[in-house]
């Protein structure tokens, strides 16, 4: 195969990723707008969450009840690729969403917390510094610089 024919492959493979990943976008934002349609009450807050694992990934998208995180809608995506769809939770309607929700993939308990944490005038949590352990009988040592 030529230098050509090895640049039209790389080029149409990243075609095919720009376009389905366009169109996952699109099908994100048309889930996030009919679930903001169907639940525009006041006192209700729309969010989305992300949770990631090693191959696979998850995104929540939750209508709260602001006051004291009550899901009234709930719709998730799991999956590794762009053909991942959404799929309403109805079994998670009435819950809190700070509880352990049924049927929840760890991927998707990290999406929800994710989301939690995006209720407008809600501080983020401060993240914790992770310092490694040093080990023992090793103290400090002084490097000549």
């Amino acid at each position: 195969m030529s230098n050509t024919g090895y640049f039209l492959l790389i080029f149409v493979g990243m075609s095919l990723t720009a376009v389905t990943g366009l169109a996952q976008h699109r099908y994100y934002t048309r889930t996030v707008r009919r679930l903001a349609r169907d639940h525009d009450e006041p006192g209700s807050v729309l969010v989305s969450g992300r949770g990631r694992g090693r191959l696979r990934g998850a995104v929540v998208v939750l209508v709260l009840r602001e006051e004291d995180e009550v899901i009234r809608a709930a719709a998730v995506m799991e999956g590794a690729t762009v053909l991942a769809r959404f799929r309403d939770r109805p079994d998670w309607v009435g819950l809190r969403a700070r509880d352990e929700l049924p049927r929840c993939s760890p991927r998707a308990a990290k999406a929800v917390a994710d989301a939690r944490s995006r209720i407008p005038g809600r501080r983020r949590p401060v993240p914790v510094l992770r310092t490694r352990p040093s080990r023992p009988g090793r103290g400090l040592t002084r490097t000549n610089a």
